[in-house]
């Protein structure tokens, strides 16, 4: 078996998808972005965002706020996911679909909460050995741009880790969509058997939607620093430096700058959300047909067509 997908195929049948979805997949993200990125930025308002990463001191409504946002986004999304596999499959889809999570969503948050405590545990995994390399090789380095190296050495292998670990589970969300009666510990064990071998794969489709995200990035910035650049004498002043002003500008920032550096994203995310959300659902679809630990239950000579 070849352990491949046609990436380009996979991306053009996506599009086509796109095309032919009804209700507009740009309408279906819209509302998906405003049933959750507009909740929470709401929630943050009512007062979730005093619960600070790392937090300071216990604020009950808050922790309480973050956790309900967060198990509903959760299941929000995949509801999103569950609206992006019937377009692949060119199944009936509606605006209904983005809740029809909440049918399940006991299991949908106990996927989650399987996939977190088994990413850990890898991530320990990873983390004991390779701290201890690093630190066993920086001690023969003394030099600034030696440190440097190591620091550079430390954070990529600490993304290609996180990549590796979050591959393994990628195909959950569509197994537990499609098997809801396995069981959510079913749906994470099956998506580690369907992505062995596969997850350099699916890396190389995921980075093919990296340039966009990076314009995406970029336009954000640049609004951020229209704002920041005239305010940056006084906010230094008060200690703020430049750097916490770009990761975290509504700190500092007025509600205006931050909104805009917001909407400016959302024209490409229209399109890029569900484009790149589709072709995820393609790729399971691919993979379904392909593999011998996950039964395939749609007979199709094309794997990447099912119409």
């Amino acid at each position: 078996m070849s352990m491949e997908v046609n990436r380009q195929e996979l991306k053009a049948r996506a599009r086509e998808r796109l095309r032919a979805s009804h209700p507009a997949f740009w309408k279906i993200t819209l509302v998906y972005l405003l049933l959750t990125s507009g909740v929470t930025a709401v929630a943050d308002l009512a007062g979730a965002a005093r619960i600070g990463l790392p937090p300071l001191h216990l604020d009950t409504f808050a922790l309480f706020l973050s956790l309900l946002v967060i198990l509903y986004t959760t299941v929000m999304h995949l509801g999103y996911q569950w609206w992006a596999l019937r377009t692949y499959r060119q199944q009936p889809t509606g605006y209904g679909a983005l809740i029809d999570g909440f049918s399940m969503a006991g299991r949908v948050i106990l996927m989650n909460v399987v996939i977190f405590f088994s990413a850990l545990g890898w991530a320990v995994a990873f983390a004991l050995p390779y701290s201890l390399v690093l630190f066993l090789l920086s001690g023969l380095v003394s030099s600034g741009v030696g440190m440097l190296f190591f620091s550079l050495l430390a954070m990529g292998g600490a993304f290609l880790g996180s990549l590796w670990i979050g591959y393994r589970y990628a195909m959950a969300p569509y197994l537990l969509i499609d098997h809801p009666e396995l069981g959510a510990s079913a749906a994470v064990r099956e998506s580690v058997a369907m992505m062995k071998g596969w997850k350099w794969e699916f890396c190389k489709l995921d980075l093919s939607f990296l340039g966009w995200h990076l314009i995406n990035a970029l336009l954000s910035l640049a609004v951020t620093l229209v704002f920041a650049l005239p305010m940056l004498p006084t906010l230094m002043e008060a200690g703020t430096d430049l750097a916490q002003l770009l990761v975290t500008p509504s700190l500092a920032l007025p509600w205006t700058a931050v909104l805009l550096s917001s909407l400016i994203q959302l024209p490409l995310s229209l399109w890029l959300t569900p484009y790149q959300t589709v072709t995820f659902s393609g790729f399971y679809q691919a993979r379904v047909m392909q593999s011998t630990q996950v039964p395939p239950v749609w007979e199709h000579s094309d794997p990447y067509d099912v119409s």
